[in-house]
């Protein structure tokens, strides 16, 4: 082997990161602040069904969500990673039996990490800040989770807004589960629930802080809405965050997901058949956070908590 194939493998990670919803994977190389993608991809676990109205994960979702880290696991070691590293998020804190999902993946070797929010919420703006559009000046960013949503607000000289909220597609969709297709009246009361969240928890967090007319938005509900609008059931990473979705159009991507039957949604080019139902709860928060705040377009990111890791 060459020095060069030699250091690359030195410096190849992954990060598998376990959120709510669904398990991503990340293998990159690193070479000093740059990371190069060399898989992404995510299945979803829903390890959060049911953790926000018990309190505990399931054990068929630790079942489904460790099969999965270990494939994932398995992968890494196949590209050659010499570190992996595994996290968990919303779901996994809020249990109050996560030890039982620690002890499964140290059943398959892996040590597990569960982060509280503020650390998610460093990693996704390290993460974010990778991307040379969004490295320097104004930034606001939401990164919508299953089971939370992290909120971001800076300047070019300092971070002024940084808060973790339980806020998520899936905590949405136990505590509000639609009809087939959904009313007007259920998109009119969840509308209500958000715009009542945002009256007591964010717009008091933002004060008079001066927001850019930019939203980037990390986590799958940006990226599912721009392969959607383009009609592609995937696009280079490139190309996806180069995606600029007007405030109209997210509008009319919310109206037409909310006005659909499940098995139409499930039909969609762009969207995983399992994101189908949480989609609708991701599109709304993100339209109404444009909506309250004058944000008049949309940027889909890739980079949030696992390119942050990569960046420790």
């Amino acid at each position: 082997m060459d020095n060069s194939a030699k250091n690359q493998t030195q410096n190849r990670r992954a990060i598998i990161d376990i959120g709510s919803n669904s398990v991503k994977l990340l293998i990159a190389d690193i070479v000093g602040n740059v990371v190069t993608p060399l898989v992404h991809e995510g299945e979803q676990t829903r390890l959060g069904r049911g953790v926000f109205e018990t309190g505990l994960l399931q054990p068929a979702a630790i079942k489904d969500t460790t099969q999965v880290v270990g494939d994932f696991a398995d992968k890494a070691r196949g590209h050659g990673a010499t570190q992996i590293d595994v996290l968990a998020t919303s779901a996994a804190r809020d249990a109050t039996n996560s030890s039982e999902l620690n002890a499964s993946m140290t059943a398959i070797g892996l040590n597990l990490e569960i982060i509280s929010g503020e650390v998610e919420t460093e990693l996704v703006l390290r993460g974010v800040r990778s991307h040379p559009d969004f490295a320097e000046g104004p930034l606001a960013l939401i990164d919508v989770g299953g089971g939370s949503t992290e909120l971001l607000v800076a300047d070019a000289q300092s971070l002024r807004v940084e808060q973790s909220f339980q806020l998520g597609t899936v905590r949405l969709l136990e505590k509000n589960p639609p009809s087939d297709p959904p009313t007007d009246t259920e998109r009119a009361q969840l509308t209500q629930i958000l715009d009542e969240f945002l009256d007591d928890q964010v717009t008091p967090l933002l004060g008079s802080v001066p927001l850019p007319e930019t939203l980037v938005g990390s986590g799958g509900t940006p990226i599912f809405l721009a392969l959607i609008s383009r009609a592609c059931e995937s696009l280079p990473t490139e190309e996806i965050e180069s995606v600029r979705l007007s405030l109209s159009e997210v509008q009319a991507l919310a109206d037409s997901l909310w006005k659909t039957p499940l098995a139409e949604r499930c039909q969609l080019p762009g969207l995983p058949a399992k994101r189908a139902d949480v989609i609708l709860f991701g599109a709304a928060i993100y339209e109404t956070m444009m909506l309250r705040y004058g944000f008049s377009e949309l940027r889909p990111t890739l980079r949030g908590v696992r390119y942050g890791v990569m960046l420790e």
